[in-house]
This record gives structure tokens, C-alpha cells and sequence, in this order.
């Protein structure tokens, strides 16, 4: 009888722990402890994104398909998954087998695939009718990576359950520690005031006004130090989810040269070329102009208003592309949402060709 009542007594003070606000409190907060250091230190880091330096690398690749690969790919245009056998030939190519994460977009001209990542992007194209296969794998560094891990960006299943299960032990920790408050505030009056002043102080911070910049692009060219400098040709242009271009907002490249000479040279602007450029009749009134110096240069994106305003909601990308002759070529995407509903600042780091480009939209 005595061993009964003891193993009574064990299991009764068993469930008492297990039902304590105490033992809940510091169950969720050893899960939570690895986490909320994660997004605290990265909530700096992206708060002060544009001051830090990054110094992203980019991997390009080129080929040609072969002409039988190329007809089955034609054979499977709008299908999402794309033939096992390019997958073959993406991997002997390439070294690595395409992504599971991937978005395959089809255009008249071309198959476009995104290869979005965490830490950095990546995407390939490929003309449909030349079979030239063009590919861009972007790594910003290990603080781009835990930012993007911070908003789940680009993260995979696994890690968006771990959001979730983390969120669930956050709001464990605060209402057990709320309930503790409670509990343990008799004696100490400053209690209440702090807790009210962790309420009232971001709702005072969020009633500032905010005076945003008008809308434009700063585009910033770096100094290069070769022994023969061109100036870039650069397009910038506004693309939607499926990466079709919405509008053509500036093409800068070297107007005064004789017979029109300098619009021979804007192929080498490989992507804006394949979106839009092919389909224009150059000069553009309003777009195109001469070629820019290092520095840094705005766009006044004022006269796109209306227009912007006319798209449909959604996701929407920037693209900056700069090529230069004896030089490379670079790509920046910076993402939109379209309407605009509040002031939106968006950076990219550029690595060579371009530097820091900054994207700023207001209401």
C-alpha cells in the first residue's frame, strides 16, 4: 500500500511540473533560445542592410544545346517540368542537378527557369530558336543568408516548419512570462509601467511620419581600374512574375556614334535584347540616352506612375543590366510589389559592372 501511495505521490508531482507555468516557461525558452539569437542578430543586419558590405560572387555558364535536345525542349514548351533529358545535360554541364526549387517560364523566343536560393538567386535561359544556353548563379555572402533565412525567403519545407514550430514556443515563452509577471509583481511596481511602455513605444515609433524619397533608381557605376574603360550600356526595365517585360524604363549606350553604329552593340544587353530590346524600333523618346560615366546616376520614375499604377496587382521585378565593351556583364533584380501601399526602399549589390543600386517607391 505505501508503494502505491508513493507512485501516486511520483505521478501527481509529475503532472503538477508538467502543468507549471514555470516548467513551459523554460521548455520554450531553451527552443527558443538558438532562434530568437538567429532573428534578433539578423533583424540588425537587415535593418542596416545597405551598410554592410557584401561582396557577392557570381558563376556564369554558356553552351549550346545540341539540336536534338533542343527539339525535345521546343516539344515540351508551357509543360513545368522540364525533359529528364535536359536534366541530363544540365548536370554533365553544368556539375550540380537542377534544383528541386525552380519556376519554368516559357516565351515565344525563349525558356527562362528561376533558380531561386537562399543567400544569393540563380537563373538560365535558353534561346529556342538558337539553342544558346546562358546561366547566372549569384552567392551574396553568409549575412545575405541568414537574412533570407530570417523571412524564410527561398528556405524550403524543412525550414518553414521550423518557422512555425519556433513561432509556437515564442508565444509559449511570452504568455507564460506574462503569466509570471503577474504572478510575481506584487512588491514591484515598475512591473506594469515596463510592460505597457514595451506596448505603447513601437506604436509611438510606428506613428511617426515618414517622408520617402521621390520615386527613382540611383544607379552607382564603380571606377574601374583597366587600361582601356567603355562606358557600360545599361537597360533597365520593369518585368512581371512570369519575367515578361511590363515596361522599358531606360536604355543608356552610345547614341552619337555614326550610322547608328551603337545600336549594333546592344545585343550584348543578352537578357533586356531577348525581352524587349529586338522588338524596338531605337531611339525611344523618354527611354533611351547616351551612356553614363562612373558615378552614380537617377532615373525619375514620376513619369511611370500612371502606368504602373495600371498594372495588375503583384510581384513585380527591376532589372538592371550593364555590359561593357572589353568588359563583362551584370545583372541586379530588384522586387517590387505593385501597387505601391507604403514607402519601399529595395537595394542590390552589384559586384562588377554595377555597384550599389537602389530602387526607392513611395505611395
Amino acid at each position: 500500500m505505501t508503494r502505491v501511495r508513493s507512485v501516486a505521490k511520483s505521478s501527481n508531482r509529475r503532472l503538477k511540473k508538467l502543468f507549471d507555468w514555470r516548467t513551459w516557461h523554460w521548455m520554450s525558452s531553451a527552443v527558443c533560445l538558438v532562434g530568437m539569437l538567429l532573428f534578433a542578430v539578423t533583424g540588425i543586419t537587415l535593418n542596416h542592410a545597405s551598410q554592410i558590405e557584401a561582396a557577392p560572387t557570381t558563376h556564369a555558364k554558356e553552351a549550346v544545346l545540341p539540336s536534338a535536345l533542343l527539339t525535345q525542349l521546343n516539344a515540351a514548351a508551357e509543360q513545368t517540368a522540364l525533359p529528364r533529358s535536359f536534366q541530363s545535360w544540365y548536370q554533365s554541364h553544368t556539375g550540380t542537378a537542377l534544383p528541386a526549387l525552380q519556376q519554368v517560364q516559357w516565351s515565344e523566343y525563349e525558356l527562362y527557369v528561376a533558380l531561386p536560393r537562399a543567400g544569393g538567386d540563380g537563373w538560365f535561359s535558353i534561346a529556342l530558336d538558337s539553342g544558346e544556353f546562358y546561366q547566372e548563379i549569384t552567392d551574396r555572402g553568409w549575412v545575405s543568408y541568414l537574412n533570407d533565412l530570417h523571412k524564410g525567403r527561398n528556405t524550403g519545407f524543412a525550414w518553414r516548419m521550423f518557422i512555425d514550430v519556433f513561432s509556437v514556443a515564442c508565444i509559449v515563452f511570452s504568455l507564460t512570462g506574462l503569466w509570471l509577471l503577474y504572478k510575481h509583481s506584487r512588491g514591484r511596481k515598475s512591473t506594469w509601467p515596463l510592460v505597457a511602455a514595451g506596448f505603447v513605444l513601437p506604436v509611438l515609433v510606428l506613428m511617426v511620419p515618414v517622408h520617402a524619397k521621390a520615386d527613382e533608381v540611383e544607379i552607382t557605376i564603380p571606377r574601374l581600374n583597366v587600361a582601356e574603360y567603355h562606358p557600360p550600356y545599361i537597360a533597365v526595365w520593369l518585368a512581371n512574375s512570369k519575367q515578361q517585360r511590363v515596361a522599358d524604363i531606360a536604355v543608356w549606350y552610345d547614341v552619337n556614334m555614326a550610322d547608328k553604329e551603337g545600336e549594333k552593340w546592344l545585343k550584348d544587353l543578352r537578357l533586356w535584347w531577348r525581352r524587349s530590346g529586338r522588338s524596338l524600333s531605337m531611339p525611344v523618346d523618354g527611354v533611351t540616352g547616351a551612356t553614363r560615366r562612373p558615378g552614380t546616376a537617377k532615373i525619375d520614375l514620376t513619369p511611370w506612375r500612371n502606368e504602373f499604377k495600371a498594372l495588375p496587382a503583384g510581384e513585380y521585378t527591376l532589372f538592371v543590366e550593364a555590359a561593357r565593351e572589353l568588359g563583362g556583364r551584370e545583372v541586379l533584380k530588384l522586387p517590387v510589389t505593385l501597387p505601391i501601399t507604403a514607402p519601399v526602399t529595395v537595394i542590390a549589390e552589384g559586384k562588377s559592372e554595377l555597384a550599389t543600386t537602389i530602387l526607392t517607391m513611395e505611395p
